[in-house]
C-alpha cells in the first residue's frame, strides 16, 4: 500500500517528500499543476448501486485531497438515474447525458469518450468503471500511481496474480475463465491477464491519440465485446499496459449482471476472427477528437 508522501511523488512525478496539505503550491511552482481525475460510467438501470457508488467515489478522492470530476452516461435507464445524479451534483461534481434509448454498452463508452476529451488537459487521468458496484475502489490509488510512474494504460484484473471473483456461480466463472484464456492465447499482452475489465485508468494523451488514430473505427464492436477490441487497438499503439489484482465482488451488486454471457462469448469469438486474421490492421483517420 502506498503512503501518501510516495503516492503524491508518484502522480506528480516529483522526487522530494510532499506533504498533502501543501502539495497544491509546490507543483504549481515547479510547473506542473494538478491532475484531474475523471471518472466515465456508463449506467443502465443502475440507480440503487449508483448511490452508493458515487459517496465511495467521493470519499475516497478528499480523503487523497484529489480533484476530479463524474461523467454518467444513462444508457437509456427506467429507473430514476437521472433524479438521483440530480440529487447529487449539488455535494459531487458530477454531471449526465442521456441516451434516449438502450443503445448499448459500445454507444455508452463513444459517447463518453468524446464527451471526456473535450475537457480532458493532457495530465489528467480517465477512469472507466462499472456502475454495478462490484469494483474495488480502493485498487485506484495504485491504479493512478502507475499512470503517474508512465503507463498508458492500468487493468484492474480479477486473473492477475492476487485477483478473483466473489458471488457468482461456478458455471459463469468457467465460461468467464474460458474465454478469458482463448483471448489471451490469440493476443497475448506481456502483463496482462484480463482482456473485458471496464474498470481502467488512462492517461487522457493515450486516449486521444486512439481516436486520433483509428477515428470512427476504434470501437467498432457491439455491447461488452468493444471492450476486448478497445485493449486489443491499444496494443497494437505500442503502449505500456499494466495491471492491478483486484477482487471482484458480485455480492456487492443490487440487481443482476448486465452482461449476457453466451451472446459475449460469441462476440469475443468474432473479435478473434476479425483481428487476428488483420492484426496488422491500424487504421488512419481524422475523424477522431483533436
Amino acid at each position: 500500500m502506498y503512503d501518501m508522501d510516495s503516492f503524491f511523488n508518484v502522480l506528480f512525478g516529483v522526487s522530494e517528500p510532499v506533504c498533502v496539505c501543501v502539495y497544491d503550491n509546490i507543483f504549481a511552482k515547479k510547473g506542473y499543476g494538478k491532475r484531474m481525475i475523471r471518472f466515465l460510467i456508463p449506467a443502465y438501470n443502475e440507480e440503487t448501486n449508483l448511490r452508493v457508488l458515487l459517496k465511495r467515489i467521493d470519499t475516497l478522492m478528499k480523503e487523497d485531497y484529489l480533484d476530479y470530476h463524474v461523467l454518467i452516461i444513462d444508457d437509456g435507464s427506467r429507473d430514476n438515474t437521472l433524479g438521483l445524479i440530480e440529487e447529487y451534483r449539488s455535494e459531487i461534481p458530477v454531471r449526465v447525458v442521456s441516451h434516449p434509448a438502450n443503445y448499448g454498452v459500445d454507444e455508452a463508452f463513444r459517447t463518453g469518450f468524446r464527451e471526456i476529451l473535450k475537457e480532458c488537459e493532457p495530465r489528467d487521468i480517465v477512469i472507466t468503471m462499472e456502475a454495478d458496484n462490484t469494483s474495488d475502489i480502493h485498487i485506484m490509488e495504485k491504479m493512478i500511481a502507475k499512470i503517474g510512474s508512465g503507463d498508458d494504460l492500468v487493468l484492474a484484473s480479477c486473473y492477475a496474480k492476487g485477483g478473483g471473483v466473489e458471488g457468482t456461480t461456478r458455471f459463469r466463472l468457467f465460461l468467464s475463465a474460458c474465454a478469458n484464456g482463448l483471448l489471451k492465447t490469440f493476443f497475448p499482452i506481456k502483463g496482462v491477464n484480463t482482456y473485458s475489465s471496464f474498470y481502467r485508468a488512462y492517461r487522457s494523451e493515450t486516449l486521444k491519440k486512439a481516436f486520433q488514430l483509428y477515428g470512427d473505427h476504434f470501437i467498432e464492436e457491439k455491447g461488452f465485446v468493444c471492450m476486448v477490441e478497445m485493449l486489443i487497438k491499444f496494443h497494437r499503439m505500442n503502449l505500456r499496459i499494466s495491471e492491478v489484482p483486484m477482487v471482484l465482488k458480485g455480492q456487492l451488486r443490487d440487481g443482476q449482471s448486465k452482461m449476457k454471457i453466451f451472446p459475449t462469448i460469441l462476440g469475443y469469438c468474432d473479435v478473434i476472427r476479425r483481428n487476428f486474421l488483420r492484426r496488422n490492421w491500424t487504421p488512419r483517420s481524422k475523424n477522431g477528437p483533436k
